[in-house]
């Protein structure tokens, strides 16, 4: 953004570098009024152009946006850009921009409105500026500005307000029109109070906890999470944290990635006033909708420490006494509050995503109770029936407000790369708040949003914390006003993740049964809830075909780990004796070592078999596992049924049967044989002895 006091100048970008540059246009210093009120003919767009048939080229577009957020400054100059695209196939000859403003203001909303959705406005424009504008090679644009010096003679007569300005664009037959605001600032004190939300989250994640390679590439240089800390930093943004990063970052220990340390040491150096968000952004209208009274909550998170990654406990320092504990060379992991601790200012703050709930989540989340404070929901003021400051209550539920055509300007800003797109929205932004008259404190967010540079996210916090005419507030200062009294729309949750949900509680018997092997039952069950907490984080709303791969991959991970520890069975066996062990083989899919009992029953009075057998098998291994049988017949055709069961007495799978054919003579008759054998060779050899011996001479 230009502040150098240059009049005139231009960027262009263009697929022929050899191209001469395009002259300058003169600037115009006395403004051409406009002889009448003007409304534009015909409706178009703030970023205009004219719908073809489909096989025709599409028509070239502009975008109009002033620089500074659309605010005029005191001094020095306010800067109109215009930038030009040409979707079609064909390159367009070179052509020439005029640029104008409104004399007088819009004074309302709709008013606002009617300038830049269809260009009317009942106002007087001056020219302030034409240049000329290059010829654009097919899906290229070229962005020409001008500067109008605040001392121009078109500022004379500006009070303070929201003025519109124009561009008109011609390029051979072509003529395209674009609309934006400028506003000109009241100079008295701040009178006005706004408090922005701002989401630092890891976008969509399939895991339960975020490995160390997902937050060294989200942290790392041009990482989301990095361009967030960085985009806060130094603002006055309330910030609402994904627990699960923090989490996730602590409990590597000392396997964490350096620039993920890093970042949460600038994290919990910032100054900015904060809320968690359920673990992972998960979608809370999805869980109330499942009939849930109160949002998931993780017990445990032991599935994601390793005590490897953790120090040691010291001896204890000279002369110090030691404690009782811990025990020195002992390990400490660290607790869940430990984990998931990044200061929060207050404790059950909640926000939906905006467009997921209403009125029946809002009720369910103002009913909780076990909470260190008052349970508060954020709402978007789309689902408020009535004008409500940001304070409100609906039956008894505490709300935040937040005014949602403004966040939808800032989220759009957030998210938008090209520079002049962005200031157009933070142009409206900032004519839609000095237009606004709240009965208290507003309250905005930057919503949620994947891939957005630092610059566009900062841009936009900055539009709204620095807004003259206004000062940034915080959580209490917004909740110590007077609430507004208000009804709330009913919202339905998306059907797709409330059957998700379903389906996922259904599979929990199984888990918790599959969980009695292990020395820790919480191994399995936290990282399952952590799982698909992460699968209903609101990051995947805007990628369905993702998240209907990644449910499907917790489906079959279910399905697996339910049936993780089980017998392998072969064919019938032969015992081949009165007593021999028998052998089978159990397997172990879970990624934890797993303990169990073998129960091994006869099918009739002709065996004896040890009853119950201890089994360890290692993580992700099999273990052969010895049962001593004894035979009370000869001979016959008998079975075996099996079933292994946790050290509590819960029974794994079903129960298998082994049939076994005992052939306990089969030892008599190998013995028999064998003696035979042995007295034949004892003979044979004794009698070739005493042969040798006769035929040997006798000596004299």
């Amino acid at each position: 953004m230009d502040r150098t006091g240059i009049d005139l100048f231009m960027t262009f970008i263009s697929p022929d570098p050899g191209r001469r540059p395009p002259r300058r246009s003169r600037w115009l210093r006395t403004a051409t009024a406009v002889s009448a009120a003007l409304a534009l003919a015909a409706p178009a767009p703030a970023a205009f152009a004219a719908v073809e048939d489909p096989g025709e080229d599409p028509e070239p577009t502009a975008v109009l946006a002033p620089t500074n957020d659309g605010i005029v400054p005191a001094s020095g100059s306010l800067t109109l850009t215009v930038t030009a695209s040409n979707p079609g196939t064909d390159a367009l000859p070179e052509g020439e921009a005029t640029f104008e403003l409104g004399t007088r203001p819009l004074t309302t909303g709709g008013a606002l409105s009617a300038w830049l959705d269809s260009g009317n406005a009942a106002v007087p424009f001056d020219t302030v500026g034409e240049t000329a504008v290059p010829g654009i090679a097919s899906e290229q644009s070229a962005s020409p500005s001008v500067s109008v010096d605040t001392e121009d003679e078109v500022f004379d007569g500006m009070g303070p307000g929201v003025y519109p300005a124009r561009v008109v664009y011609r390029a051979g037959g072509d003529t395209v029109l674009a609309r934006t605001v400028i506003v000109v600032p009241r100079t008295a004190d701040a009178t006005k109070k706004v408090g922005v939300v701002v989401p630092i989250t890891a976008g969509p994640q399939s895991t339960g906890s975020l490995s160390a390679d997902v937050l060294g590439e989200l942290t790392g240089d041009g990482g989301d999470l990095r361009n967030q800390l960085t985009a806060v930093a130094g603002t006055d943004a309330i910030l609402a944290v994904d627990p699960a990063i923090v989490a996730s970052i602590r409990a590597l220990g000392s396997a964490a990635p350096a620039d993920a340390v890093a970042w949460l040491d600038q994290l919990m150096a910032l100054p900015n006033d904060r809320f968690a968000l359920q673990y992972g952004d998960a979608d809370l209208a999805a869980q109330i909708g499942a009939g849930a009274s109160a949002p998931a909550r993780l017990s445990s998170y032991a599935a994601y420490l390793d005590a490897a990654d953790f120090a040691a406990t010291g001896a204890a320092a000279g002369g110090a006494t030691p404690a009782p504990t811990p025990t020195p060379g002992e390990v400490t992991l660290p607790t869940l509050d430990e984990l998931f601790d990044f200061g929060a200012d207050r404790d059950a703050v909640f926000w939906p995503a905006t467009g997921t709930a209403g009125a029946e989540t809002a009720s369910v989340l103002g009913a909780l109770t076990g909470t260190e404070d008052t349970p508060v929901t954020l709402l978007p003021s789309s689902v408020v029936r009535s004008d409500a400051t940001a304070h409100a209550t609906a039956d008894g539920a505490e709300l935040l407000v937040y005014t949602e055509d403004l966040s939808a300007l800032l989220a759009r800003a957030s998210t938008s790369d090209d520079q002049t797109a962005r200031d157009s929205a933070l142009a409206e932004y900032t004519a839609r708040a000095e237009l606004s008259a709240p009965a208290g404190p507003l309250l905005v967010t930057v919503d949620r949003a994947t891939g957005r540079s630092e610059a566009a996210l900062r841009d936009a916090i900055e539009a709204a914390t620095v807004l003259p005419g206004w000062t940034t507030t915080d959580l209490d200062d917004l909740l110590s006003e007077k609430p507004a009294a208000v009804r709330l729309l009913s919202v339905a949750p998306d059907e797709d993740r409330v059957a998700m949900i379903d389906e996922f509680l259904a599979a929990q018997p199984g888990l918790r049964r599959i969980s009695g092997v292990l020395e820790d039952p919480a191994l399995l069950a936290s990282s399952e809830r952590a799982t698909e907490l992460q699968l209903l984080g609101n990051a995947w709303l805007d990628d369905r075909d993702g998240w209907d791969a990644a449910v499907q991959a917790q489906r079959e991970r279910l399905a697996a780990w339910t049936d993780g520890v089980a017998l392998v069975l072969g064919g019938p066996i032969t015992l081949a004796g009165s007593s021999a062990p028998l052998v089978f083989t159990v397997r172990n899919d879970l990624p934890w070592p797993a303990r169990l009992d073998l129960l091994a029953s006869p099918g009739d009075a002709r065996l004896v078999i040890e009853s119950s057998t201890e089994v360890e098998v290692g993580a992700q291994q099999t273990s052969r596992v010895a049962v001593p049988v004894s035979a009370l017949v000869g001979s016959g055709e008998s079975s075996v049924d099996l079933q292994l069961r946790t050290p509590a007495g819960v029974d794994i799978g079903p129960s298998e049967t082994v049939d076994v054919s005992v052939r306990a003579e089969w030892e008599s008759v190998s013995i028999i044989v064998l003696g035979v054998l042995v007295t034949a060779l004892l003979v044979f050899g004794v009698v070739r002895t005493i042969r040798r011996r006769r035929r040997m001479p006798v000596v004299a």
